[in-house]
C-alpha cells in the first residue's frame, strides 16, 4: 500500500510539472489537476482500459490564436441535475450509462480544455478576472440501428463568457466530415464509440472558440 502511495506521489510530482499552467476550477470537487487528474486517468486512461482500446484525445480542426489570452476557467458538471434525454441538435436519445459518466466524463473535458486552449494560445490563469464558466449538461455516445451500425457521439455544453451564455451542442456520426471514423474502418463497437465520444467533445469545445473571435 505504502509502495503504490509512493508511486502516486511520484506520478502526481512528473504531472503537475507537465501540467502546472493548468488552473481549471472544479467547485463540485475542487481544482481539477496533480494528483486528482492522476487519480482520474486511473479511471480513464488515454490509451484505455485493455490493449489495443484506445481514448483518444484529438486537436481542433482549425487552428486559432488568441494571443495568449488569460482566463480563469470553472468547469460543472450539470448532467445529473440535467438529466437530459436528448440534446439540442441531435434526435438521438442519451441515457448517461457509458463509461463517461460522472468522473471518467468530467476529467476527459478537463483534458480537452486544457489540451486545446493550450494549442490556441489561451492561457488557464485561476487569478484572471476575465472569467469562463464551462457546464457539461450531455456526454454520450450510441449505436444505432442493425447491420450497418451508425456511431454518434453526443456532447452539449454552456459556455458562459462576459456576462453572455451560449450553448454548444454536437452530434457526430461516423463518416461526417470531421469524425476520426469512416462507414467501413474496422474497429471494435467499443472503440468507435470512445473515438466518436471523445470527437463530440473536441467539435463542442471548437465551436466555442470559432465564436470566441468575435464574442458577443
Amino acid at each position: 500500500m505504502k509502495l503504490k502511495f509512493n508511486l502516486l506521489v511520484l506520478i502526481f510530482a512528473t504531472s503537475f510539472t507537465s501540467y502546472s499552467q493548468n488552473q481549471i476550477i472544479y467547485p463540485q470537487g475542487g481544482v481539477i489537476g496533480g494528483l486528482s487528474y492522476i487519480v482520474g486517468k486511473e479511471i480513464m486512461p488515454e490509451h484505455g482500459f485493455l490493449p489495443g482500446k484506445k481514448f483518444p484525445t484529438y486537436p481542433t480542426v482549425n487552428q486559432f490564436n488568441f494571443e495568449n489570452l488569460k482566463l480563469k476557467v470553472i468547469l460543472y458538471d450539470d448532467r445529473d441535475e440535467k438529466k437530459l434525454t436528448k440534446i439540442n441538435c441531435s434526435d438521438v436519445e442519451i441515457n448517461n450509462k457509458t463509461e463517461l459518466k460522472a468522473e471518467q466524463g468530467t476529467v476527459k473535458v478537463w483534458d480537452y480544455l486544457n489540451k486545446l486552449f493550450l494549442q490556441s494560445k489561451i492561457v488557464i490563469d485561476s487569478t484572471s478576472t476575465d472569467e469562463l464558466e464551462v457546464r457539461i449538461t450531455a456526454l454520450d455516445c450510441r449505436l444505432i440501428g442493425f447491420g450497418q451500425v451508425a456511431v454518434h457521439g453526443l456532447c452539449q455544453m454552456e459556455f458562459k463568457y462576459k456576462g453572455i451564455t451560449k450553448t454548444y451542442c454536437t452530434d457526430i456520426e461516423d463518416g461526417d466530415a470531421n469524425a476520426p471514423l469512416s462507414k467501413t474502418s474496422f474497429v471494435s463497437r467499443k472503440t468507435a464509440t470512445r473515438f466518436m465520444a471523445s470527437a463530440s467533445i473536441r467539435e463542442t469545445i471548437e465551436k466555442f472558440l470559432t465564436d470566441l473571435k468575435d464574442w458577443k
